[in-house]
């Protein structure tokens, strides 16, 4: 009876750490890479948002970290699938789609699903917007496009 005890309590909470340490793994691919990526600009600015986002990443990886030493300790065979589940979400799921959508949520969104209309144009990072409004895998809306000719200064040429 005791043994049943131990895996009916250990099975919801190696679910739950693993879901917790999936979702870490996939933030620390991505502020990972873009601190890689922004590195340049990060060491000549030095903005305080960058040292947010890599305080960030440090705790994203700690959290990411516990969660496999806690799962090792609890359930050393569910490690066999909860490293490479943790790998994909942050080298494909962080990592990848950061560096894909430029580091910008919104404009990874518009991607994704090839549409966007004028509240996702206006909510966009400034460097965002600029490949969004000319990106061909973007559909637009009628009020992205008029978003787009006013956020960027876009005029009609006189003829």
């Amino acid at each position: 009876m005791q043994s049943v005890w131990s895996i009916a309590w250990k099975i919801p909470v190696v679910i739950g750490a693993s879901a917790i340490g999936y979702l870490a793994a996939m933030e620390a691919g991505w502020s990972g890479t873009q601190s890689i990526v922004n590195a340049y600009t990060t060491f000549h600015e030095g903005t305080f948002h960058d040292f947010i986002r890599d305080l960030y990443f440090i705790i994203v990886v700690a959290i990411a970290l516990a969660v496999v030493f806690l799962v090792k300790r609890l359930a050393k065979p569910a490690l066999w699938m909860l490293v490479p589940l943790m790998l994909y979400a942050a080298i494909v799921l962080g990592a990848w789609n950061g560096f894909m959508s430029d580091f910008d949520p919104t404009r990874g969104e518009a991607l994704k699903h090839h549409y966007a209309n004028a509240y996702a144009i206006e909510h966009m990072t400034p460097r965002g917007r600029y490949l969004s409004c000319q990106d061909n895998r973007i559909e637009l809306t009628d009020d992205a496009k008029a978003a787009c000719a006013r956020v960027l200064g876009v005029r009609p040429r006189r003829q």
